[in-house]
């Protein structure tokens, strides 16, 4: 998921201290965050569930399977 959903530093222009050490706090706190993460597709549900236990294993809410044909779609959130 990448940078999504900040700013980024300014590249017109020097940045001041201030600026660099808030943009460090603001990133730092969003890395921190939970997030949800593509895990890829598993070959079936046991092979899906072998991944939503391993580390860090996921609690209930924070994994999602998704038939897609012979595929196991898996999204983790940590």
């Amino acid at each position: 998921m990448g940078n999504q959903g900040y700013d980024e530093l300014p590249v017109d222009r020097a940045v001041s201290p201030e600026e660099a050490a808030e943009f460090k706090t603001r990133t730092t706190e969003l890395r921190a965050a939970k997030q949800w993460h593509w895990n890829g597709n598993a070959a079936d549900v046991n092979q899906a569930v072998a991944l939503a236990n391993q580390y860090p294993p996921q609690g209930a809410g924070e994994a999602i399977f998704a038939l897609n044909g012979n595929l196991v779609a898996v999204w983790l959130y940590y």
